[in-house]
């Protein structure tokens, strides 16, 4: 700016001047201001260029974090799906063993507490009605799952059951108590004592376990996720 106001002072001194070569230091002066100007004017360009840049920056961090917020929320769910699909349409093959279902109960008690917090932190941190209710939905159909298998458990009859079954087998099989092996080398003896295992209890886990399943394994519950991770240019 100083610049700037020394030129045009050279300016005014040459017009009050009686100088041969005016044109010639009309054109000299005006370069100062001239080159000023375009300084300036890049200035404010450079300034206007950084600062959308640096927005652009700023939103593409902030859908980084939100992305990054919303794969966790959909690893969550998608562990339980997992361990839902160990049982899948035969829940007696988890409680053929008191070591299976409580490994299985206990796999489900770690899902549901990891669903429970990042269904709570979807609803702190996303305004999207339809997702959230999309996401409680599922979250209430695993927590149903949750508390019929920890119910059964305490009632004490699954391991009941087991030794029942155990029991049979061995008066008319001669198969003795834990033989696991020797169960699964004959189908037929196998599905019996699955059947022998199976109770209402059972019946009402395997319908929970197939509703969280067919809420989870769909293309309409997974572009509710979809529309939060795609990668963007910035």
């Amino acid at each position: 700016m100083e610049d700037l106001i020394s030129a045009v002072n050279q300016i005014l001194d040459i017009l009050k001047g009686n100088n041969l070569s005016f044109i010639t230091s009309i054109i000299f002066a005006l370069v100062p201001i001239l080159l000023t100007v375009i300084s300036i004017i890049l200035s404010v360009r450079m300034d206007m260029q950084n600062k959308t840049l640096q927005k652009m920056i700023a939103d593409r961090d902030s859908r980084n974090q939100t992305r990054q917020i919303i794969l966790e929320i959909y690893n969550a769910y998608f562990t339980g799906f997992r361990i839902t699909s160990q049982a899948k349409d035969n829940i007696e093959d988890i409680f053929i063993s008191d070591q299976s279902y409580y490994k299985w109960a206990t796999d489900l008690e770690t899902a549901y507490n990891s669903i429970a917090q990042m269904y709570n932190q979807a609803k702190l941190l996303i305004r999207d009605n339809e997702f959230i209710v999309s996401l409680k939905k599922a979250f209430e159909s695993f927590g149903a799952l949750y508390h019929s298998v920890g119910q059964y458990i305490a009632t004490g009859i699954p391991s009941q059951m087991i030794n029942n079954a155990w029991q049979k087998i061995y008066t008319e099989h001669q198969i003795f108590y834990g033989s696991y092996y020797l169960l699964l080398q004959n189908r037929s003896l196998y599905e019996e004592f699955r059947k022998l295992c199976k109770t209402t209890y059972t019946d009402e886990i395997q319908k929970n376990l197939r509703n969280y399943m067919d809420i989870v394994d769909t293309n309409e519950f997974d572009d509710q996720f979809k529309k939060y991770i795609s990668i963007q240019q910035l």
